[in-house]
């Protein structure tokens, strides 16, 4: 692997080698570092100033945010809900605001091997209270507080889609009717909100759509994945915004063709735009008090439609609520496949991921494409590899001398150091050589790694015998095993150390990563077994053909 091979640079015999040791992991930890920073940093989008809807003035925001802190204590305590079922989604609609509260994604179980249980991404019950609302809301009005259905369960059944309404009345006579479309093999609801005003004043609309939901309960502390929100707009493009950053200030900005979102480790909510046509809105965040535990809302909301005594408004969103399958909602929305969160190296890991995809139409295994995806990035590096291998096998001929030098000289350093670049020069070695061709090749293992992690498409996905699962760890420990042989092995074809401590160090390691290895995905564990192997054909030539 190729922080193995980082690591393995054993060039120890005087400082500059041990500084060419430290400045290569140096190098490899602050691309980790500015990686990860990228996936929970949300300071670029705490400084932009808070702005109003071009409609609202100071007064009338105070009262719109007093207004939806009514709405969502409301409908907390509201328990009547309505059941649709599609061939994608069990979900339930709550019948005081229309909001989605819960939704199994039916070709999703929760865990593998136990297809009764599915995962459940919208869930109103109290620790997650993970819910969606399309609603509207007027300065001069009430909407309706409750809503009414002609059934309690609604079914897909064969057609190709199914509409399911809700409606209400309000005592200002205003008549809300909601619309939810579901279509059949999608995860996209399409949600209409038709504005009647019955009375005989004149009172203005808007929509806004909310997501708000609960703490990551159940994410791996060994794999780090982004839960938060996030939204993309013409301007800022695509943009996380952490529950941290909700709880030190609220977020308030005025885009255009933008939408919103909640993600979470290979599953997200997002409401999107309607129309392809630009709409401004205002997307904001804002801390909630539910239950006495925090819960983090984002939101969106239109500009404001006057409405005449007996006009009518129709307002159209659309909910995804579902799975990253890039295949399933990159035409969905700009922007949308983002989502699948492969950090700063995105231009590295889409194009990857493209490949892996292709090869996939092929083999039809998820784990075969994995390792001849391995197999094209190792073709694509065999000259830098190369180079690096042959540095390095150039470095272990030398290994006899540099010992004897070591005795020769003792602890005289400046003589030691004077007398091994008199080799080097003599025998044409680079000790650089064997550490900047790895370098290069880092941020592609970086990006390939984030591929398998953020990847739905891995999830539950078989390879061979005892590997059902490449998003879980390996339930026999045979790759993390083998994972920590090749990396001995590999240690064996390199330069030695002739530092004692230095090669105690080295010893130990098969053994850190084994056990490190073993709560991995085993798709993961699997391209660093083939990408090994590989090394060590290629290595094993090299010596050969060089050292004997």
């Amino acid at each position: 692997s190729s922080a193995r091979l980082l690591l393995g640079m054993r060039w120890s015999k005087k400082n500059m080698n041990n500084r060419i040791f430290l400045y290569s992991s140096l190098f490899l930890v602050l691309i980790l570092l500015f990686d990860a920073s990228n996936n929970i940093d949300g300071n670029a989008i705490r400084n932009i100033q808070p702005t109003i809807p071009e409609t609202s003035s100071s007064t009338s925001n105070d009262y719109v945010e007093q207004k939806l802190d009514s709405v969502t204590t409301r409908s907390v305590n509201s328990s009547k809900t309505i059941e649709v079922l599609t061939d994608t989604l069990n979900v339930k609609i709550r019948l005081s605001d229309g909001a989605l509260v819960s939704s199994e994604l039916l070709k999703y179980p929760k865990r593998y091997g136990d297809p009764d249980e599915k995962v459940k991404l919208l869930d109103n019950t109290e620790g997650s209270r993970y819910t969606a609302l399309a609603n509207v809301q007027s300065k001069e009005a009430d909407a309706p507080n409750e809503y009414t259905s002609n059934r309690e369960k609604y079914s897909l059944n064969n057609n190709n889609n199914l509409t399911v309404s809700i409606s209400g009345t309000s005592p200002d006579l205003i008549e809300i009717t909601k619309n939810y479309t579901f279509n059949k093999n999608s995860h996209l609801v399409e949600v209409q909100q038709v504005v009647k005003n019955k009375s005989l004043k004149s009172s203005k609309w808007r929509q806004y759509n909310t997501l708000s939901r609960g703490e990551e309960t159940e994410g791996n502390a060994m794999l780090y994945t982004y839960t938060g929100a996030a939204y993309f707009d013409n301007e800022d493009k695509f943009n996380k915004i952490d529950f941290s950053d909700i709880e030190d200030e609220s977020f308030q900005k005025e885009t255009k063709r933008s939408w919103i979102s909640m993600i979470q480790h290979y599953f997200f909510t997002a409401w999107l735009p309607s129309t392809t046509t630009p709409e401004k809105k205002t997307i904001y965040t804002r801390l909630l008090s539910i239950d006495n535990k925090n819960s983090y809302q984002i939101g969106s909301v239109d500009n404001y439609v006057n409405l005449l005594p007996g006009e009518s408004k129709s307002f159209n969103s659309k909910l995804y609520v579902g799975p990253k399958v890039q295949a399933e909602i990159t035409d969905l929305a700009p922007g949308l496949a983002l989502t699948v969160d492969y950090g700063v190296l995105t231009f590295l890991a889409a194009p990857l991921f493209w490949v892996l995809e292709k090869i996939h139409i092929i083999f039809g295994n998820w784990g075969w494409s994995i390792i001849m995806l391995t197999v094209l990035i190792k073709i694509v590096f065999f000259k830098l590899s190369e180079s690096s291998y042959k540095s390095m096998a150039k470095m272990k001929k030398l290994t006899p001398r540099m010992t004897a030098l070591k005795e020769r000289f003792g602890d005289d350093k400046k003589q030691f150091s004077e007398a091994l670049m008199k080799i080097y020069k003599e025998e044409k070695v680079n000790p650089l050589g064997g550490c900047l061709p790895i370098l290069i090749q880092i941020p592609v293992f970086i990006a390939l790694y984030w591929v398998i992690i953020e990847s739905v498409e891995m999830r539950h996905a078989p390879f061979v015998g005892w590997i059902v699962d490449l998003s879980s760890a390996d339930p026999l420990y045979i790759l993390p095993v083998l994972m920590g042989l090749s990396m001995y092995e590999q240690q064996k074809l390199n330069p030695a150390p002739t530092d004692p401590m230095q090669a105690k160090i080295f010893l130990t390691l098969p053994f850190v990563f084994t056990f490190l290895f073993a709560t991995f995905p085993s798709g993961l564990v699997l391209y660093w077994v083939t990408n090994n192997i590989l090394s060590i054909a290629q290595q094993y030539v090299i010596n050969k053909r060089i050292i004997s």
